[in-house]
């Protein structure tokens, strides 16, 4: 599997794609634009973009989507059943498919919002806004972030502490840090002494 990353502006959100080695058919995740960049590595990588996996159906995350489909003929998959008048594979907490090769599972982001998915190829885990490294989303910006943090801990105590963690913004990072380091993620008594040394 090859994984690349491509600022999506003016929104300053991550792209990846994903693909095999030598080209061939591909996976777009959260695709805020679609600008020359972006079309020059699919194209000098010999990729066609076939999949195209949205983590929350918002703008940022989505407004590229209307030219990759006048360039590509993929299938979307999201956790809203249509965007605009592109029909969507609906995808929802505990499901797993097949997607350009490559085994994907599904994971809800509750309290983030209700068509909110994460999902994990390999050992990567595409967050979208959930958790970025070190915080998870604003409160200000959550429909319940108690609630989506209680999911997150759920999510990790069955994932390798190895997990990598692609977030929709900010760096990567990876599920041991997060579980160590993250303020929201540490135990009650854990997080008073990481926020106040």
């Amino acid at each position: 599997m090859k994984l690349y990353y491509h600022l999506s502006l003016p929104y300053l959100t991550n792209t990846y794609l994903i693909g095999p080695a030598s080209g061939g058919r591909a996976i777009l995740i959260d695709p805020g634009a679609m600008d020359v960049q972006l079309l020059e590595l699919v194209e000098s990588r010999r990729y066609y973009i076939s999949s195209i996996l949205v983590t929350n159906p918002v703008p940022a995350h989505t407004n590229g989507i209307t030219t990759i489909m006048r360039i590509y003929d993929a299938v979307i998959y999201s956790g809203a059943g249509q965007f605009e008048n592109y029909p969507c594979v609906c995808v929802a907490e505990g499901q797993s498919f097949t997607a350009e090769g490559f085994q994907v599972e599904v994971f809800g982001a509750q309290g983030l919002a209700p068509e909110a998915a994460m999902y994990k190829i390999e050992n990567c885990l595409f967050s979208g806004d959930a958790i970025s490294a070190g915080r998870t989303e604003d409160a200000s910006r959550v429909f319940s972030k108690p609630l989506l943090t209680s999911r997150l801990k759920k999510i990790f105590a069955v994932m390798a502490p190895d997990t990598l963690i692609f977030p929709a913004s900010g760096p990567p990072t990876t599920l041991e840090l997060e579980k160590n380091f993250n303020p929201d993620l540490l135990p009650q008594t854990e997080r008073v002494s990481a926020e106040f040394p």
